[in-house]
């Protein structure tokens, strides 16, 4: 993320210091005839920008992409330093070129200086409205901390210490005082989304009631403590321990393992994991995960990480980029669709025509789905009794003959029409081409930890379980074995082996009852 935003300063600093020195220089007569001739933007802004991205090479080879927060004198460094990496490729350029338009003096001189300028100003401005503000955005990583009484409040300032990611709550050790328990000696636990801090209790206390350290609410307590991540929007979990009892306290070891099994990173400020390693890997489980251990640093104090086998920065990027052109592609058919379906539809039964509902994204984020409307508006009331002709065992429903199906809709579920605008969740960064199946929110909170390894992948449109047969699978444990394995093996070419199956199977109206 910090390589991003990096790239995307340096690149517009490039652009506006060339283009604003091209502005200027024309204002007061000093292009030479060859600028006023000759293409501008090609032959003296393309090579600036050019220049700018063969310097960041350099520049961001030695790390000057890190984002904190500091001083203006912070960033008044960091964009001398930019600017002569700049300056020096650019030089470089101009001697091997030697045209008269990128020879001006003129030029140079006033894009040099606008150059130093606009970078320094959109390197502060960055701190002060990236780093100050992201944390209260949905692409914030969403962070539970784990730890006692006496650690907390340490363990919560360093966390707040790194901008990209937003702290959701604290889970104590400790038992919940008797003084602030419910009436019927219960803690509360809190309900969180993925889009927002804290809103409230399960239970209906309001926020009043809820203990905070540091201003962050306290949203489990003792043994609440992984039943709470099960059930709530985290993407990765803070393990502070300064006794170091990773040897001899049972109950931390069993918690890792969980979270594991959830496929959560955990961050623990432990000096050595040897133990649990072997512990989580000879365990007799149903499912054993996989897991990476590796050291990472934030705000300079050691962190030991176990986390599932994460994504490679640039194969993520090419992931979102196929999702980008394959999601502009399908929403462009899904608008053709919505009229001809839409007529259908409208003319088969009364209701809307596009269908939203909750569903429950990576980590436990909370989103709105949509897909062209297969059922009759009351669906969802008539499912209560038809629930014993359901011929799925475990957290699904489906039966054959479903009464509550139009006869638009099983045309249109026959042939996968009514996925299309799903497309426009892809586009908008809730789902993938290819993923893991969606969830509701029903479903979710009767997930055991095996079950919730499922939410750490973006749901897809498409996936392992879609091109295996859905309709000849009955059993839901199939089907989060198929999204494990998908999750466990995942690669670029994974993806497009499924995406050409799918296709295939959509072609060969296979599996799609």
């Amino acid at each position: 993320l910090e390589l991003a935003i990096t790239v995307a300063l340096y690149l517009v600093t490039a652009f506006l210091s060339s283009a604003t020195a091209l502005f200027f220089l024309r204002m007061f007569s000093k292009l030479t005839r060859e600028f006023r001739t000759g293409s501008m933007w090609i032959n003296a802004v393309l090579p600036v920008v050019i220049a700018e991205c063969l310097a960041m090479v350099l520049s961001l080879y030695n790390g000057q992409y890190n984002f904190e927060k500091q001083g203006f004198l912070g960033y008044f460094g960091k964009a001398v330093k930019g600017t002569v990496y700049f300056v020096g490729v650019w030089a470089a350029m101009l001697l091997i070129q030697k045209n008269s338009i990128t020879q001006s003096r003129h030029f140079f001189v006033a894009t040099t200086g606008l150059h130093f300028a606009i970078l320094l100003v959109l390197l502060f401005l960055a701190q002060q409205v990236i780093i100050a503000n992201f944390y209260k955005t949905g692409a914030a990583t969403l962070v539970a901390i784990v730890a006692s009484r006496k650690d907390a409040q340490r363990a919560s300032e360093i966390i707040k210490s790194d901008w990209s990611r937003k702290i959701v709550g604290i889970m104590l050790r400790e038992d919940r005082p008797k003084s602030s328990m419910g009436e019927d000696g219960n803690s509360y636990e809190a309900e969180l989304n993925g889009a927002s801090s804290h809103e409230g209790l399960a239970d209906g206390s309001q926020e009043k009631d809820i203990e905070q350290i540091d201003h962050v609410p306290v949203i489990a307590y003792g043994k609440g403590i992984v039943e709470c991540v099960r059930k709530s929007a985290i993407d990765e979990v803070f393990i502070f321990d300064s006794e170091n009892l990773i040897g001899s306290r049972g109950e931390m070891v069993t918690e890792i393992e969980e979270f594991a099994q959830m496929g959560i990173p955990v961050h623990m400020n432990l000096a050595s994991v040897e133990r649990l390693e072997d512990r989580l890997n000879h365990e007799n489980q149903k499912y054993i995960p996989k897991i990476e251990t590796r050291l990472g640093f934030i705000d300079n104090h050691p962190m030991a990480i176990l986390e599932p086998p994460t994504m490679n920065l640039r194969y993520e990027y090419m992931k979102r980029f196929m999702d980008l052109i394959g999601g502009a592609v399908g929403v462009c058919i899904a608008a053709v669709l919505f009229v001809i379906v839409g007529i259908a539809i409208k003319l088969d039964s009364p209701g809307p025509i596009i269908f939203a509902q909750e569903r429950i994204g990576k980590n436990g984020r909370r989103f709105k789905m949509f897909k062209f409307r297969s059922m009759y508006i009351d669906a969802e009331e008539r499912k209560a009794e038809l629930m014993k002709q359901n011929e799925m065992n475990g957290l699904m429903f489906k039966m054959k003959d479903d009464p509550r199906i139009t006869k638009v809709g099983k045309f249109i579920r026959k042939t996968s029409i009514d996925e299309f605008p799903q497309f426009v969740n892809v586009l908008l960064g809730d789902m993938s081409l290819v993923g893991t199946k969606t969830s509701n929110r029903k479903r979710v909170n009767e997930y055991s930890n095996y079950h919730k390894r499922r939410l750490s992948m973006k749901p897809g449109i498409t996936g392992m379980w879609q091109v295996s047969g859905r309709s000849d699978i009955t059993d839901f444990e199939d089907v989060v074995k198929l999204d494990c394995k998908y999750i466990d093996n995942w690669s670029l070419g994974l993806d497009v082996k499924i995406l050409v199956k799918t296709m295939m199977t959509v072609v060969m109206r296979k599996g799609s009852e």
